[in-house]
C-alpha cells in the first residue's frame, strides 16, 4: 500500500524539496513499522532523471502545481502527477504526443480529457524512469475508455485517478494494484 502526503503551501522547489520527500518518507517508514534512516539518507538521480533513496528500499514520486506539493512513497515503483486544469492548445499538444485512441479520448472530452490523458502519461513516466517522449504503451482504448492497466515489456502498470478539486487532474502509477491511502504533510 503507498500513501500520498498533501502539503498546501509554499515550498521550495527542485533540489530543495527533499526535506518534504524525507519527511513524507519518514511518516511512511513510521506508519509501516520500518527502520529506515531516511533522513540521513542520499537522494540521488537516475540517468534518466528518476530520483530515489540510494541506501533504502522505498519509492517515492513527487508532484506539484501552484501552493500544492503531492509525494506519493511505497514499497514498489511508483508514480504520481498532478496538472491544473488551464486552458492550453489540447488539440494540438495531443496530436504531437499522444496515440490515435489517446487523441480520440480528447477530441470527445476537450481540455478535461486532455488532463486526463495528461496525467496518466506523466506518472507512468516517473512510475517506470523512462522519459515522457519514449515508447509508451496508450492510456486509452479504441473505445475512448481511459484504462486502469497497461503493459510494457511484460509489466503491468495500475493507474488510480486522485480526486483533488474540479480545477486540478492527478493520477497515481504503480507496478501493482494497490489501495493508495491520503494523507496530510
Amino acid at each position: 500500500m503507498s500513501h500520498i502526503y498533501i502539503y498546501e503551501g509554499s515550498f521550495e522547489r527542485g533540489e530543495k524539496n527533499r526535506p518534504l520527500i524525507r519527511r513524507a518518507a519518514a511518516l511512511y517508514a513510521q506508519e509501516k513499522g520500518l527502520d529506515y534512516p531516511v533522513y540521513e539518507a542520499e537522494i540521488i538521480r537516475t540517468e534518466k532523471g528518476k530520483p530515489f533513496f540510494a541506501d533504502i528500499p522505498l519509492e517515492f514520486s513527487l508532484t506539484h502545481s501552484g501552493q500544492l506539493l503531492m509525494c506519493m512513497v511505497g514499497e514498489t515503483p511508483c508514480g504520481l502527477d498532478l496538472q491544473e486544469v488551464k486552458p492550453c492548445d489540447f488539440e494540438k499538444l495531443s496530436a504531437r504526443f499522444f496515440t490515435p485512441e489517446e487523441a480520440h479520448y480528447v477530441k470527445l472530452w476537450g481540455e478535461e480529457g486532455f488532463f486526463d490523458i495528461w496525467v496518466r502519461k506523466e506518472a507512468f513516466c516517473k512510475c517506470t524512469g523512462q522519459g515522457f517522449f519514449s515508447d509508451m504503451p496508450s492510456v486509452a482504448d479504441e473505445n475512448s475508455r481511459l484504462l486502469k492497466k497497461v503493459n510494457q515489456q511484460g509489466r503491468d502498470y495500475f493507474f488510480t485517478e486522485i480526486q483533488i478539486a474540479p480545477e486540478l487532474k492527478a493520477a497515481a502509477c504503480a507496478t501493482c494494484e494497490e489501495q493508495i491511502e491520503m494523507r496530510l504533510l
